[in-house]
């Protein structure tokens, strides 16, 4: 029998949960004016792309809610929180 590959994780889970735990605890990002100005107009196209028609039958649909923008916001704040960065 060969004995099988084992392969060890990238980060030790210490270290890992540590990192984690420092990024809940101290930092906590806030959107800037541009990246603000940026989620805006893509989602504000989002919905323009949606309203045009061309959908079944020429009827309208909308492609973007609100829900979906306090996603993309929420998003935005989670990757900057796991570069551990302020904006």
């Amino acid at each position: 029998f060969e004995t099988p590959n084992i392969v060890q994780p990238p980060l030790d889970h210490s270290l890992l949960r540590d990192y984690v735990a420092y990024a809940r605890e101290f930092i906590n990002p806030e959107l800037s004016d541009l990246a603000t100005r940026e989620l805006i107009s893509a989602y504000l196209e989002m919905r323009k792309v949606g309203s045009s028609g061309g959908g079944n039958n020429g009827s309208r649909t909308i492609s973007a809610t609100p829900r979906q923008l306090e996603s993309l916001i929420r998003l935005s704040e989670a990757i900057a929180k796991m570069r551990l960065s302020m904006v």
